[in-house]
Order: C-alpha cells, then sequence, then structure tokens
C-alpha cells in the first residue's frame, strides 16, 4: 500500500512544493525499502518510531515537524488524484479564514448514515457520508481524516491534535479529526469538504488492531464521549454526551439477558471507557490552555 500511495503522490502537478514525511510503527515488513525507492523522485524523509508508539503519535509528531504553511495528513491506503495539492491550495487561497479542508472518499462499502454531510447532529451525534458528491465545497463540522489538509497557523493558535486521543499505541484514530474541526471552529475558522475531489481509500485491515477487539472499543467508546464532553459539555446539542453516556454500548440488558463471560466482558469494556472519558474531560477542564481566535471582521459563510 505505501509503495502504491508514494507513487501516486510522484505524480503531483505541485511536487516540488512537498516536503513528504513518512512515520513507520514498526510495521512487520520493510516500509524503509520500500520508500527508499522514491528518494530522488520526493523531498522525504523517513522516520521509524520508537516501540510502544501508534498512529496517534505518528500524526502529533508529523503535524508538528512538517515544514509547510498546508500540511495534508495522508494514510498509507489513500491513493490521490494528480491535481490534489493545487486543488486544495486554490480552496485555501479562496479565503484566510479556511482553515481545514477535507475530500470525497472513493472506499468500498463505506457506510452511509443519517442526512447531510459532516454534520454533529444534536440527535444522532456524527454524521459523516464523506463518500457523496458535491458541485463544489461546502461548510461542514467535521471531515475525514483518511486524507486531509489544514494550515499551519491552527496549530499556534492552539487548534493541535489532542494527546488524550492518541493516548494508546493502539490507538486508530478515532474522532482525532473530528476534535481538530470543531476546536478550528471555535477558533473561526471554516471547514470545508470538497465533494468533487476523490481520493480512493483502500481502507484495508490493520495487521496491528483488530476492530472486534475489546481495547478497539475501548477507545472509541472513550474518544467518542470525551469529545462530545470537550466540546458541549454534559448538556449541550440536546445534551448529546449525556445520552451518549447512559444509551450507547452500555452492556447491562445483554448482561442481564445472557449473563455470560462475553457479555460481561463488553459491559465492564464500556464501563472503563466511560470512567476513562469523563476523568480526562475533568482534566482537560483544569488544564485546558487559551486558544487565540482568528482576527477578522469577517463573518463566516455557512
Amino acid at each position: 500500500m505505501l509503495r502504491q500511495c508514494l507513487q501516486k503522490i510522484t505524480q503531483q502537478d505541485s511536487l516540488d512544493q512537498c516536503d513528504v514525511r513518512i512515520y513507520d510503527n514498526g510495521a512487520p515488513h520493510d516500509s524503509q525499502s520500500v520508500a527508499s525507492e522514491y528518494q530522488n523522485q520526493l523531498n522525504l524523509t523517513y522516520t521509524l518510531n520508537e516501540p510502544g508508539h501508534g498512529f496517534g503519535y505518528s500524526v502529533s509528531r508529523g503535524s508538528r515537524e512538517a515544514t509547510g504553511d498546508i500540511i495534508v495528513e495522508l494514510n498509507d491506503d489513500a491513493l490521490v488524484p494528480h491535481d490534489l495539492i493545487p486543488r486544495i491550495r486554490s480552496l485555501f487561497q479562496q479565503d484566510e479564514r479556511i482553515g481545514i479542508v477535507g475530500v470525497r472518499a472513493e472506499e468500498e462499502g463505506y457506510h452511509q448514515e443519517g442526512e447531510g454531510i459532516g454534520r454533529i447532529d444534536a440527535s444522532h451525534g456524527l454524521i459523516a457520508n464523506f463518500n457523496r458528491p458535491t458541485q463544489a465545497a461546502i461548510d461542514v463540522d467535521h471531515i475525514y481524516g483518511f486524507c486531509y489538509a489544514y494550515r499551519r497557523e491552527l496549530l499556534s493558535r492552539g487548534a493541535v491534535h489532542d494527546n488524550v486521543l492518541l493516548a494508546k499505541d493502539y490507538s486508530s484514530g478515532n474522532r482525532i479529526e473530528t476534535d481538530h474541526c470543531l476546536t478550528a471552529r471555535k477558533l473561526g475558522y471554516r471547514v470545508l469538504y470538497d465533494g468533487s475531489l476523490v481520493v480512493t481509500h483502500l481502507a484495508k485491515p490493520r495487521g496491528d488492531l483488530d476492530e472486534w477487539s475489546a481495547r478497539w472499543k475501548i477507545n472509541q467508546i472513550r474518544n467518542t464521549l470525551y469529545l462530545y464532553l470537550k466540546h458541549f459539555g454534559w448538556l449541550g446539542q440536546r445534551r448529546l454526551a449525556l445520552r451518549y453516556m447512559l444509551i450507547h454500548d452500555v452492556g447491562i440488558l445483554s448482561l442481564l439477558r445472557r449473563p455470560n463471560y462475553a457479555n460481561l466482558v463488553y459491559f465492564f469494556t464500556g464501563l472503563r471507557a466511560r470512567l476513562s472519558a469523563v476523568a480526562h474531560w475533568c482534566i482537560f477542564r483544569l488544564t485546558r490552555r487559551a486558544l487565540k481566535p482568528l482576527e477578522t471582521n469577517k463573518e463566516p459563510d455557512h
């Protein structure tokens, strides 16, 4: 997959403007030998992380070490079109308030959910639908993080990747980009989804993380509840966090109906995730840093 990804990057129209950084979390195959094939074609830096660091660590480190005014975070199973860079740059040039740009995913088996694109719905929570076409870029609440771009200046204003969402080496990246987008919007930036800019997402299973495992479930529940609490509190968005806390993935009914080991594990997995989310939210409330809103007299378009 990495070879396919890099081959597509070499075909970019504005390749001379790209600083490419690869972060290896200790894949069992020899990723560095694949990357070395492209050293003469790309301004490429290859970094092998220390053991015990996962996806979340890499995106956080990459955001700090990348050098451009615009940063594109790209999974190695994403295949970009040749005009990705110039089209993204063109969007950012349209309005200084545009802080984040997401793209349309061409992905086998993509799951549709609810109405709209990229919304935080007060009744249903996260709405994605990032495989839907649009004639032009539209304003959204959040985007799909497999391939998205943002202004470097967001980092200096406080819109950085939240380490709570990245805490575990098995972090799947759940809610990282959504948190990033919501923080950017609080700063006064616009978040765009361009459904006419299509990136192929192979979405292959990860060898280091089984999405049916208990630890993946802990990560998903904890990160979702923490995200809702961080941005809406207990009562915002029609008590979205409270309803998620009491209704989603609780496991009490399953345990009462069929009191077996699997359902017992399921219940305590959800309980552990909830306690972790609330604890981290309390710490965030006590230690949060001030954000620096974008200084502009213009009102965002929605």
